[in-house]
């Protein structure tokens, strides 16, 4: 009976020995997508490196693009962040290592902490920022220093020629002109706009960071002359007067002779 017993239970041992077996077997075969084992291989994730991060603007003001550049790790993601202007403005990569983007400046934006913006470098769960370095004639004085340099006020126009309210009685060609300046962020030429009676005679003007001189025959009468300056960054000065010319020299209108 004994012999009987131990008979069967042997057997038995043998048909559930292979079930054992997978069990202790199964969990080295599901190792491979244990949570521990998957963190050490997060951990060996290298940070990825920034070489280098800059903007290049040739004018900061409204309408304009600045261009982003970033030199580091191939293969990874790259974003910019302007400290409240904007956040998250994609970088394309456009060879190995290199990563390009824009942004076109909008109306309201004060980019006077644009020193602060960061570049962030991503590699999968890991990720590496740095700060910009500023590049091109854009950017003036009024950048980079955060608070304490920013730049509120707009170019200062003095200066003007013919005066408000003169009578001129120049024979042939009449000269308009206006001094201006801008101490912290400099005047931007290219954003200088003279009208003389409605009419956009900058085209005709000669123009400097300091000066608009615009010479034309202008006819007899009252005339109204607007001038519009901005700084670099994006401060507008706009004034307004009248002069009147009292000779009776008549032109072929605006295009002939203007300050150039």
């Amino acid at each position: 009976m004994q012999a009987t017993l131990r008979t069967r239970r042997f057997a038995a041992a043998l048909l559930l020995s292979p079930i054992a077996a997978a069990m202790v077997a199964t969990p080295a075969v599901a190792q491979h997508a244990y949570p521990g084992q998957r963190a050490a291989t997060v951990a060996a994730v290298h940070s990825p490196v920034i070489e280098r991060f800059s903007v290049r603007a040739r004018s900061v003001e409204p309408g304009r693009d600045m261009h982003f550049r970033l030199l580091g790790s191939p293969g990874a993601r790259a974003d910019v962040d302007i400290p409240n202007v904007v956040k998250n403005v994609p970088l394309r990569e456009v060879q190995p290592g290199v990563y390009e983007g824009s942004y076109t400046i909008r109306l309201r934006d004060d980019l006077s902490d644009i020193d602060r913006a960061v570049a962030t470098l991503r590699n999968g769960p890991v990720s590496t920022t740095a700060r910009i370095v500023l590049e091109g004639e854009g950017f003036g004085n009024g950048y980079g220093h955060g608070s304490r340099k920013r730049d509120r006020n707009g170019p200062e126009i003095v200066d003007i020629t013919p005066d408000r309210g003169e009578h001129v009685t120049e024979r042939g060609l009449t000269r308009v002109t206006a001094r201006f300046r801008d101490d912290r962020s400099g005047v931007n030429a290219s954003s200088v706009r003279l009208h003389i009676d409605g009419q956009d005679v900058t085209g005709w003007s000669r123009v400097t960071d300091t000066d608009v001189s615009f010479r034309g025959d202008l006819r007899e009468g009252r005339h109204h002359a607007e001038l519009v300056v901005r700084d670099r960054a994006g401060n507008v000065t706009r004034t307004e007067w009248n002069f009147v010319v009292d000779n009776d020299v008549r032109g072929q209108g605006y295009g002939h002779g203007y300050g150039r």
